[in-house]
């Protein structure tokens, strides 16, 4: 059981599990099938869907990873056993599929000069019908070994992203997929808002922005 400081109701969830006794479910008191629910609720947010190249299969993968974090650091939930977290607000990443093409040409070329942040995930291998769990999987690995990386994905003033992964031919039935993610550029954080995750569209105080299920979103104007 893990502790969040005030309780704050979670609103839109079950209460038809074993823990009916307990009468609203607040963030201060999560059991770890709450946890689950929590995470579960949220659904990927996209912009300019038709600018999207990548497999379908993937986007929910590479949102999932990428948004799951930062929701469990808004939240104050362990990103692992060693990994603590403070709860802090948090922006949700938009998938923006005008990005796909940056995210591209970084994974093609390791060396190509962009002025985005980039986290790169390299060595994947499985065979084809294999690849989104090799890719989930290599995203797990990196945030355990790459602190860079782990620091990149959960920047709370990120707001959009998108990734890209090429497929080389390996040994046997097995490919090797590499998969490189751009963020939108913001300028350095100096201090974090430790409030916790936004109740209200109120709460999302750097760039305005919508809350939805504890993470702020921040609509792009355009055409």
């Amino acid at each position: 059981m893990a502790s969040f400081g005030k309780p704050t109701t979670v609103h839109g969830i079950n209460d038809s599990s074993k823990h009916t006794h307990r009468m609203g479910l607040h963030l201060n008191v999560l059991y770890a099938e709450d946890v689950a629910q929590v995470l579960g609720a949220r659904k990927i947010v996209m912009d300019r869907p038709r600018a999207c190249k990548q497999p379908v299969n993937l986007r929910p993968i590479f949102d999932d990873f990428h948004n799951t974090l930062r929701l469990k650091v808004a939240l104050g939930i362990p990103l692992s056993n060693t990994q603590h977290v403070q709860k802090r607000l948090m922006y949700g990443l938009i998938y923006d599929c005008t990005m796909e093409k940056e995210a591209d040409k970084v994974v093609r070329n390791p060396t190509a000069k962009t002025d985005l942040p980039v986290v790169r995930e390299y060595g994947g291998s499985a065979s084809a019908r294999r690849l989104p769990t090799a890719v989930e999987n290599g995203f797990k690995d990196l945030i355990q070994k790459d602190r860079k990386a782990l620091i990149q994905i959960i920047y709370p003033k990120a707001t959009r992203f998108a990734c890209a992964r090429t497929v080389k031919r390996g040994t046997g039935d097995r490919n090797r997929i590499d998969v490189a993610c751009v963020y939108d550029k913001k300028y350095e954080l100096t201090g974090f808002d430790g409030k916790g995750p936004c109740k209200t569209n109120a709460d999302c105080t750097y760039f305005g922005g919508n809350c939805q299920n504890h993470l702020c979103y921040v609509p792009l104007n355009h055409p």
